[in-house]
C-alpha cells in the first residue's frame, strides 16, 4: 500500500511547537495525508491519535547538527557526535534520518562527512530557507551516497504540516513495516517551499510566545 506521510512536525511538545496533538487527526485528513511522523526538538513525545497514523520519533541536536529518529520509544540524549547519535537511533531499533543538510538557517549536518550511515537524507524540507538550492544540494548528497530519499514538511504550525510529504510503499500502516520501507528505499519524497504567508504566521506565534 501506498502512504502519504509528512515525516517531520513539532507538536507543542516541543518549545517552539504550536500543533496540539489532539488536533492531529483532523489536520492529517484535511491535508490529505495518512499520517505524520512527530520529531520534537530532543524531547520524546508520545501520540496516540485515532484513525491516522502517528510515527513516534525525535530531532536530536548533535555536535554537527540535527539527526531525526524515528521509530524509538523513548528519549535520545542530546550534545554527542552525530556519528555516535546515529548508532544510539539504530540501537534503539530506530530509523535515522538527516534532515535539512543544507539550509544556512538550520544546523545541519553534513551527510558526506558521516562514519555512521543513516537510513535516509531529507532532501526536501518545505522550511528550508533556500528552497530549491538546498533541495537539489541534498538530492546530490543522496544520489552520491545511495540513500535514500524523504520528505518532510518541518512543520511547526497545522496551516504547514503537508506541505510536503514522503510517498512510502509499505505493506501496511503499522510503523514497523512503514520504517522498514524506509530502510528498503520504497519511499518518494513529494512537496514544495511553504509559503511567505505560512511563514510570517509561524514568526508571528513564535514572538507572541518569548
Amino acid at each position: 500500500m501506498r502512504l502519504k506521510i509528512d515525516l517531520h512536525i513539532h507538536t507543542t511538545g516541543s518549545n517552539d511547537g504550536f500543533i496540539e496533538p489532539e488536533q492531529l487527526p483532523f489536520i492529517v485528513k484535511e491535508r490529505g495525508l495518512d499520517g505524520v511522523a512527530i520529531t520534537n526538538h530532543d524531547v520524546f513525545t508520545e501520540v496516540a491519535a485515532s484513525g491516522v497514523i502517528v510515527i513516534p520519533g525525535i530531532e536530536v541536536s548533535t555536535r554537527e547538527g540535527h539527526i531525526i529518529g524515528l521509530g524509538v520509544s523513548g528519549p535520545i540524549a542530546g550534545g554527542r557526535p552525530a556519528d555516535e547519535t546515529i548508532s544510539m537511533i539504530h540501537r534503539a531499533e530506530g530509523v535515522a534520518i538527516i534532515p535539512h543538510p543544507f539550509d544556512p538557517l538550520s544546523p545541519c549536518v553534513n551527510p558526506s562527512k558521516l562514519r555512521s550511515e543513516p537510513e535516509a537524507i531529507e532532501v526536501i524540507n518545505s522550511d528550508a530557507l533556500f528552497f530549491r538550492l538546498s533541495t537539489k544540494l541534498a538530492m546530490r548528497a543522496a544520489e552520491r551516497l545511495r540513500l535514500p530519499m524523504v520528505a518532510g514538511s518541518d512543520s511547526h504550525i497545522p496551516e504547514t504540516v503537508g506541505d510536503a510529504y514522503t510517498l512510502i510503499d509499505s505493506e501496511s500502516e503499522k510503523v514497523q513495516d512503514i520504517l522498514n520501507a524506509i530502510r528498503t528505499g520504497s519511499v518518494q519524497p513529494v512537496g514544495g517551499p511553504t509559503s511567505l504567508s505560512k511563514k510570517l504566521l509561524k514568526l508571528g506565534r513564535t514572538i507572541r510566545s518569548l
